[in-house]
């Protein structure tokens, strides 16, 4: 061994262990794995994120879905309630019209129209 030592030197090659440089290539392995791992990892985490953000967003879409339904039948409301109360009015101005008529019409009446 101190023959392979003395030789080595003599041709400034550096002596390495075999079961040192096993040890070094595994944890260079094990180092890339763990990158490879972490960047699977973190790509599966952007894409669980952005399918929960198009989850929310749709979820958001039909809601504005249903206030602006909700809006449109609050307008349709407010006109039937517009010309029921038009209505009226003209009922009303209708009923006024016929007191008028039947004061004029009622000849029992000792009234006079001058």
């Amino acid at each position: 061994m101190q023959f392979l030592f003395s030789a080595l030197r003599a041709r400034n090659i550096e002596y390495k262990d075999p079961v040192e440089e096993e040890w070094e290539k595994f944890q260079k392995e094990i180092k890339e794995e763990t990158t490879t791992s972490a960047e699977i990892i973190a790509g599966e985490q952007e894409e669980a994120t952005a399918e929960r953000q198009i989850d929310e967003i749709d979820e958001q879409i039909r809601n504005w879905s249903r206030v602006l339904d909700l809006e449109l039948k609050k307008e349709e409301t407010k006109k039937k309630i517009q010309d029921i109360e038009m209505l009226n009015e003209q009922d009303d101005n209708e009923s006024d019209n016929e007191t008028e008529i039947d004061e004029f019409l009622d000849w029992r009446a000792k009234k006079s129209f001058a």
